[in-house]
């Protein structure tokens, strides 16, 4: 894809031009390296999930070409598992590759060309002999609030898209934000494909509940609909790949895909969500290169998945049927949620590799307000699936604040002990209607906290830059060094010069109350400033013990309260009273 990583594409070494037509034109030794994340075939994910015992490569050429397939096994070792020469007379040629008596220890292939003097490839494809189980009918829905021009971008793609694939029947826009100024995206949103709902902010939840009811009421009946951010950068022909995999999947399941760095292109941000201790949300793979020597292991095997990010979601019709609505919880953790539901109901989520779109990084994210819906929301559906793990216990809640406090973002720390606080107040308090209202409500409660300073042009390299803190790998924190922390802040003198710069979640273990910068960018060149503030500190600690210990307390009561009112909050009838109160 144009300005996007060719290392994600095709490997080192490759080279070709494309003509006017997208056919790729080698000249004599041109190579194509296929073991990309974007072109290795993951063989795991579709033997498992769909049951393809034969796989073969399809070449539509001019000109002489030498292929080779090689098979990657477990534990990093390969063999080749075919070569041949695709002849200059040969406007199309087929080759079996692959198939399940060559053994069950290739789990991934990849392709290698070499022009034998010069050739344009007007397809090179994997293949299988097996029809698909379902056709597929395909709505899209998509979320935007202000953002034109990438989610321009994102429209015109799919309305490019269209013209190559029937199946991709409708776009249902909800706009939550003012109405679009580029003319560009005006006059594309006038095509057939698009429907746009106009709607107030009611968050991401609020908006992909209406693209939900408006894709089951549509004329079009889609099989799936794919739910899509507008802040992505996306290469359309993914929606193809998903869509296939869907075909040819053994039952319905949810397709997902991957999120790379925006900001650091071949970096991955969350191959898929698991919820570890505590109900804490693992962003799998977090940080992987997805260029580098060795990475594509990662899918060696087809995962257990609970959650795929709504950056990339497709979700078969039949299972939202089924599953019902989203839980009007505004935003941040919907997918979640709503992901577990399926995995209740028997819908498997597959993440499947090579479906990767660019999306801003959350490292970068620092809004106070957002840890609000992190912790309610995170306790919420703690108390709806007791099942899976014990809910989250009076340290858990104690500690979440405490890590806030400890690296000074007190206005996290004031976010998140209003969630306990709504959470334990129950369904009719947290989440009466209607959501836009009470989003307002909220920030205006922030408002009267202290800001951040910030600061512009940043030299980071004449800064000690700590290792950020990692749910998966950091150890946690002791009593003994919450103490020693608080002791460092409440007892040492704020020091005006700033000497850390925290790239990435900062770490109270690493910070040691000092001041710091955390930056806003990966070069760290605009930060904030974290600074102690005393008074505040043990305003908001005082608080946070008294909530914990209300917690402990009441949660199982407060658990059961919203285990018993979920059916009617999730109710179409209910998101309707939403949609209109917003409106009014």
């Amino acid at each position: 894809m144009p300005g996007m990583p060719g290392a994600l594409y095709l490997g080192a070494g490759s080279g070709f031009e494309q003509d006017d037509g997208g056919r790729l034109q080698l000249g004599m030794t041109a190579r194509l390296e296929g073991d990309t994340f974007f072109n290795a075939f993951f063989l795991d994910f579709w033997r498992k999930r769909a049951g393809i015992a034969r796989v073969g490569v399809r070449c539509a050429a001019e000109g002489a070409l030498r292929l080779r397939v090689v098979g990657h096994l477990a534990g990093g070792g390969q063999r080749i598992l075919a070569a041949w020469n695709h002849r200059g007379t040969d406007k199309s040629s087929l080759r079996w590759v692959w198939q399940q008596a060559d053994g069950r220890d290739v789990l991934r292939l990849s392709l290698h060309v070499e022009a034998l003097g010069d050739a344009v490839i007007g397809d090179l494809s994997f293949v299988t002999d097996r029809p698909p189980w379902r056709p597929i009918r395909l709505a899209v829905g998509i979320v935007t609030h202000e953002r034109e021009a990438l989610f321009r971008k994102t429209a015109q793609a799919l309305a490019d898209l269209s013209g190559q694939m029937p199946a991709l029947r409708r776009v249902h826009i909800v706009n939550h934000g003012a109405a679009f100024r580029d003319d560009d995206l005006r006059e594309l949103m006038q095509r057939p494909l698009f429907q746009v709902v106009d709607q107030p902010n009611l968050g991401g939840c609020g908006g992909f509940a209406r693209a939900m009811i408006e894709a089951m009421d549509a004329k079009d009946r889609a099989t799936h609909l794919l739910l899509m951010d507008d802040d992505i950068v996306l290469d359309p022909r993914i929606v193809l790949r998903a869509a296939t995999f869907a075909a040819h999947a053994l039952a319905d399941v949810a397709v997902g895909g991957q999120a790379i760095e925006l900001e650091r292109p071949t970096r991955l941000q969350e191959a898929w969500g698991r919820l570890g201790t505590n109900w804490l949300p693992r962003m799998e793979g977090s940080n992987l290169d997805l260029a580098a020597p060795g990475a594509l292991q990662f899918w060696d095997q087809s995962p257990d998945v609970h959650y795929n990010g709504w950056w990339f979601s497709m979700i078969p019709m039949r299972a939202i049927r089924t599953c019902g609505l989203p839980t009007p919880i505004f935003l941040r953790g919907d997918d979640i949620e709503y992901g577990l539901r399926l995995r209740a109901s028997g819908v498997a989520t597959v993440p499947l590799p090579g479906l990767g779109v660019w999306h801003a990084s959350v490292r970068y994210k620092h809004a106070g307000l957002v840890q609000y819906y992190d912790m309610r929301n995170g306790l919420i559906t703690a108390a709806t699936y007791p099942d899976l793990a014990p809910q989250p216990g009076v340290l858990h809640v104690l500690g979440w604040a405490l890590h806030h406090l400890l690296v000074h973002r007190y206005r996290s720390a004031a976010a998140s002990l209003m969630a306990v606080a709504d959470f334990l107040d129950g369904p009719s308090a947290a989440l009466a209607p209607n959501g836009a209202d009470r989003h307002r409500r909220l920030t205006v409660k922030m408002g009267h906290l202290p800001v951040p300073e910030r600061r512009q042009d940043v030299n980071g390299d004449a800064l000690h830059q700590p290792k950020p803190f990692d749910i998966r790998t950091s150890a946690q924190i002791t009593p003994w060094t919450v103490l020693w922390i608080a002791a460092r802040i409440l007892v040492r003198p704020v020091r005006r010069q700033v000497g850390l710069l925290q790239i990435g979640a900062p770490d109270p273990r690493a910070i040691q109350g000092e001041s710091y910068l955390l930056a806003l960018e990966p070069n760290g060149r605009r930060c904030l400033v974290m600074a102690p503030r005393k008074g505040l500190f043990l305003r908001l600690l005082g608080r946070a013990l008294w909530l914990a210990l209300r917690h402990g307390v009441t949660r199982d009561r407060a658990a059961q309260t919203w285990r018993s009112q979920l059916q009617d909050l999730r109710a179409r009838a209910r998101w309707e009273r939403e949609f209109a109160q917003a409106q009014d």
